[in-house]
């Protein structure tokens, strides 16, 4: 899996992959895929011939400006001391 892709398999009926890159001049594109929790991804990569389309639940994409992308990330660090502080991290 390349730096810019994340397997997220934790919560087993939320697993999934998320991608982070950029398509769009100025604009960071983060693009999610869940899978169906019947697929046990924890050795798989995202290209594996195991994902088929059928095993994609949900898809989706968004284009974050760099100051949305910057509030993100802020958010992210705040969830973070959160799930540390309570022990869920």
């Amino acid at each position: 899996m390349g730096p810019s892709k994340i397997r997220f398999n934790d919560v087993r009926y939320r697993q999934g992959f998320l991608e982070v890159t950029n398509i769009h001049p100025a604009h960071i594109n983060i693009e999610t895929w869940e899978i169906h929790p019947d697929l046990d991804i924890s050795e798989k990569q995202f290209d594996d011939k195991a994902i088929t389309d059928d095993c994609v639940v949900a898809n989706t994409e968004i284009e974050l400006s760099v100051e949305q992308a910057k509030a993100l990330v802020a958010s992210l660090e705040a969830a973070i001391a959160n799930a540390l502080e309570s022990g869920r991290g």
